[in-house]
Order: C-alpha cells, then structure tokens, then sequence
C-alpha cells in the first residue's frame, strides 16, 4: 500500500471512528493506525520519543485555537501557537510565574464543547517585546482527552490532500 492510499483509508477509520460507526475488531486497527499516524507526524517534526512514550499524546498541530487562562492577575485570552494532547503554546506580553497553575478553557474546532484543566509553565522563549510561554496541561478528564486527539488528528489530516 503506498503512503497516499495509507493515509485514505486512516482517513477512512478516522471518520467512521468519529462517528461511533467502528465495529470492536476495527476499534484496534484503528488506534494502531492512529498510534503510526503520529509517530510519523513527530518524525516529520524532528521529534524523538523518549521509549514507551505515545507518539499520540506527542505529536504537535501548528494551530491556532483560542485559549482563556485563569491567572493571578486577572483572565487572559489568546491564540494558541501550536497544541498537543500534552500542551499548548502562546505568545503573552508577562508570562505567569513558574509556581502558578492556572486553569484554561480550549476552544476546540466546530461546535465542541471546551477542554478545560489546568495548565503549568513549561517554557518561557522571549522575543521582542513578547514572551513565547509553552504550558503542559493537568487534570484533563479521559473523555477531553479523547475529543482532543480527535480534534488534533482532524486539523493533520485537512492538511494533507
């Protein structure tokens, strides 16, 4: 199978996974699908997986989805730069201190109801005049979790025609 007629029929199982029309056998194909799917995408990023980790919960979408944040200071909302099942990035003009866990609302694509948890400081990059602050995310339920990566795989495959 050539890497095209690969990525329609994950295409394929994406959708009628989406749409709760999997029968169990191929529930498995699927996840294995979806587990390939990104351990190639974090290829293509240059991303090494540490061993045992998921390239599922890795793998990274440039995307910009609107995030609000709880903090000490006061609600602050933004776009984010990329996301992950694990975090998400933005540019802010003060970033939180490194003790501060504020909670985040995500706007996911569609009509979807938010991803909501807590987010902790991973990295602080300054640039001019601004900060790129990468969050991880804490306290996501299993079930945003899900809708997350389906959201993520969603935004990667619009991208490859």
């Amino acid at each position: 199978m050539s890497p095209n007629q690969w990525v329609e029929h994950f295409r394929t199982l994406h959708e009628r996974a989406r749409k709760g029309q999997l029968p169990e056998e191929d529930k498995r194909r699927y996840n294995a699908a979806r587990e390939q799917f990104a351990r190639a995408l974090t290829a293509a990023q240059g991303m090494m997986l540490p061993p045992g980790q998921s390239a599922r919960r890795t793998f990274r979408i440039a995307q910009g989805l609107q995030v609000d944040l709880s903090l000490s200071t006061g609600p602050a909302r933004s776009m984010t730069l990329d996301v992950s099942c694990g975090g998400f990035s933005v540019m802010m003009h003060k970033p939180p201190s490194d003790s501060e866990e504020p909670g985040f609302t995500l706007r996911l694509p569609g009509n979807q109801e938010p991803v909501t948890g807590r987010a902790k400081l991973v990295s602080v990059q300054r640039k001019i005049g601004t900060h790129r602050v990468s969050f991880s995310m804490l306290g996501i339920s299993d079930k945003d979790l899900e809708r997350l990566e389906s959201s993520l795989f969603d935004l990667a495959l619009e991208r490859i025609k």
